[in-house]
């Protein structure tokens, strides 16, 4: 499962996906699938790993949007 975001802030598409069973990854470093940073709580790409192991892509835009939202909290602070 994959979901893009075109970001504004970093100017290029962010691509969130599930390349395994169920770790999210972003594609921050330039790098797609388990070579990307898996996602964690909080909004972070270190800690407590977030995981979707559904079918639902509502659901897994949902987590990914929320990640993004908290993770841009993250660096403008």
């Amino acid at each position: 499962m994959k979901f893009t975001i075109n970001s504004k802030k970093l100017n290029k598409p962010v691509e969130f996906s599930i390349p395994g069973n169920a770790y999210i990854y972003v594609d921050l470093n330039g790098q797609p699938g388990t070579l990307g940073e898996q996602i964690c709580h909080g909004g972070s790409t270190m800690g407590d790993t977030m995981a979707y192991s559904g079918d639902d892509e509502k659901t897994f835009e949902n987590i990914c949007r929320n990640w993004w939202k908290a993770y841009l909290r993250n660096e403008n602070s």
